[in-house]
């Protein structure tokens, strides 16, 4: 039992960790937010990454270093939920 509790405990604290809400752009659907997310999630693990480590998100905003996910999605124009 103090396990689970302790499992359940960790997860909580792990979602709770970087973990920023953005907001759906207006007209936009569920499935292309959701694929953006998804997008910048791979972004923030190298997974879009060229032969030579640079992002498509570098490439296209002329910035280097690595990006994370809070930085994808204000670059692909989304705004944090308040």
């Amino acid at each position: 039992m103090e396990r689970v509790i302790l499992i359940g405990l960790a997860a909580l604290v792990l979602s709770a960790c970087g973990n920023k809400q953005f907001v759906k752009k207006p007209e936009q659907s569920q499935d292309q937010f959701r694929n953006d997310m998804n997008y910048c999630k791979g972004e923030a693990l190298g997974a879009w990454d060229d032969r030579n480590g640079v992002s498509q998100i570098n490439l296209r905003s002329q910035t280097s270093g690595q990006m994370s996910y809070e930085d994808c999605m204000l670059q692909m124009g989304y705004e944090q939920a308040r």
